[in-house]
């Protein structure tokens, strides 16, 4: 595959992209629509003579009556038509006058064969007529398909960018300023995001494995071949998941920057201790994570590091929001819990933050994922002061989906609100939208849009076409990042698909057999494993 070279200029917010991918399904319904409708139209009427109890043995061997012709059972049945007059009651042998339901009625009126043979040019035509519509119309949903198929099925070449390493000249800090994310010297920053959504967290349902969260990787493979191995399987996952043609592919789609979820497990153990280096044991192996940012970086993609799964979270989720008014008396034991899982995620954070201080291309340090909220903020204002004890200037993102309290009463700076939404555009251009807008005009803080995807596969395309171009033009929403890059077998949940082959069953499968699976990953095309979805963002 040829490609060119490009070296990285500053991110600039992409136009809104247009999406066409349901007009097939569209005109495939419209036909349907057609036939069925004919189909039922002639079921109907069948279905009338059968309610009348039209006994057909008994027409077949009627004998003369009033002048009418005696019928053999050769003879042929043909047109449904109302008859209103009396004279017509005799055909119907088995219904005298009287037992005739109200007039007009549906009976069937008899010909002889010889009678067949005499056509109406009308009916000729007529029929003609109908031929050539559909002849027509069948040669449309072709042409359709077609173009389609070409459409749909035209090669994709991913240009190769020639990574440059970040500087904070070439990826400056950014920060909040009022409603806006901006610049050093002022400019507005307008994020358009990915969320790097199967790789680190190890996600069960888009990583490619039986499970059904973020933990039965983790505790099904600790207990089947123990940590020191689960860990090794983690790193073949992640070695392999992403190449440098999947960083190229980002910048091609238009982003600009990546949500990064990240597990406690990628640099704790499971009892929450860090791994260090072999040779530098009192250093934190935060080295794949230094790989991928300096990947991401080098092709001018800000990162947005993220807690999305944390110590404790399936022991008891909320456990390390709770501290309720009364908990320490009435459960000692749980608060205790509760204090220590709390301080767990807060010193995650710090070694987190700490270790990415001065990093050129680092947009902000998410708090926790989707928390439950905590009484009088306790669980936001230990993690801010955790990160805020590493690093006083970089920007925050705290989940808008929490107690919503203005920052300045608990004097937070340089901190955004994020929520998430999978409810299609309707969600936000309704009455959600109103409400963060006036949330946040009322906080002056932006807001950010971190997680987002379109539930109702109907009205998908709609859904993208009109969340893009909104947020592209919406000085409110400065940052966006879609759910998700890349997953397995997943369809249209992510821009690029490993296809079944490439799912793994970590309850049965061996160590080998496992790797063996991961390790053909970076063999994937990237070209010809889009979605729909994701082509439509290559312009």
């Amino acid at each position: 595959m040829s490609a060119q070279s490009s070296t990285i200029k500053p991110a600039s917010y992409p136009a809104a992209v247009s999406h066409d991918s349901n007009r097939g399904h569209m005109h495939g319904t419209a036909i349907a629509t057609a036939f069925g409708a004919a189909s039922s139209v002639s079921d109907s009427h069948h279905e009338d003579h059968q309610r009348a109890g039209v006994d057909f043995s008994l027409i077949f061997n009627m004998s003369r009556q009033n002048g009418k012709p005696k019928l053999s059972p050769s003879d042929t049945l043909t047109d449904f038509s109302a008859v209103d007059d009396a004279s017509d009651a005799d055909m119907i042998p088995f219904r005298s006058a009287s037992q005739r339901p109200p007039s007009p009625i549906k009976v069937l009126k008899l010909h002889h064969p010889n009678d067949l043979k005499k056509k109406s040019p009308g009916s000729r035509k007529c029929r003609m007529a109908i031929a050539i519509v559909v002849g027509l119309m069948l040669l449309g949903v072709a042409a359709f398909l077609a173009v389609h198929f070409v459409l749909v099925n035209q090669p994709i070449t991913i240009p190769v960018i020639t990574p440059v390493e970040a500087t904070l000249e070439s990826m400056p800090n950014l920060k909040v300023s009022g409603r806006q994310i901006v610049y050093p010297n002022g400019t507005v920053f307008y994020g358009r995001g990915a969320n790097m959504g199967s790789w680190f967290i190890m996600d069960s349902i888009f990583s490619g494995f039986t499970g059904v969260d973020e933990f039965d990787f983790f505790n099904i493979t600790d207990r089947r071949f123990g940590q020191n191995v689960s860990r090794s399987l983690m790193h073949t996952y992640i070695d392999n998941a992403m190449t440098s043609t999947d960083y190229d592919l980002l910048r091609l789609m238009g982003f600009n920057f990546v949500r990064f979820p990240l597990h406690f497990r990628n640099f704790q153990d499971k009892d929450g201790n860090w791994i260090n280096y072999t040779d530098r044991p009192t250093e934190i192996d935060f080295s794949r994570l230094d790989y991928a940012i300096s990947n991401f970086t080098s092709r001018g993609l800000y990162v947005q590091l993220d807690l999305h799964i944390w110590y404790s979270r399936d022991i008891l989720y909320e456990g390390i929001s709770k501290n309720d008014i009364g908990l320490a008396t009435n459960d000692p034991t749980l608060y205790a819990e509760c204090v220590k899982w709390r301080g767990m995620a807060a010193t995650f954070l710090r070694g987190l933050t700490e270790h990415v201080v001065g990093v050129p291309g680092i947009l902000g340090i998410e708090l926790v994922n989707e928390p439950v909220p905590s009484y009088e903020n306790l669980l936001s204002q230990v993690l801010y002061d955790a990160v805020r004890s590493a690093d006083p200037d970089r920007i925050i993102v705290r989940h808008f989906g929490i107690d919503r309290v203005a920052p300045a009463v608990y004097n937070w700076t340089n901190i955004v609100y994020g929520f998430h939404t999978y409810e299609g555009d309707q969600d936000l251009s309704g009455y959600k939208l109103n409400a963060l807008n006036k949330t946040a005009e009322a906080y002056d803080l932006p807001y950010y849009v971190s997680e987002v995807h379109f539930a109702d596969p109907d009205d998908f395309s709609a859904a993208v076409n009109w969340t893009f171009s909104h947020f592209a033009t919406n000085v409110n929403v400065p940052m966006y990042a879609i759910w998700t890059y890349k997953a397995v077998n997943m369809d249209e949940w992510a821009l690029v698909n490993y296809d079944s082959s490439y799912i793994v069953d970590i309850i049965n499968d061996s160590v080998e057999e496992i790797e063996a699976t991961w390790k053909q990953m970076p063999s994937l095309d990237l070209a010809t494993s889009l979605s729909s979805w994701g082509r439509s963002l290559i312009s």
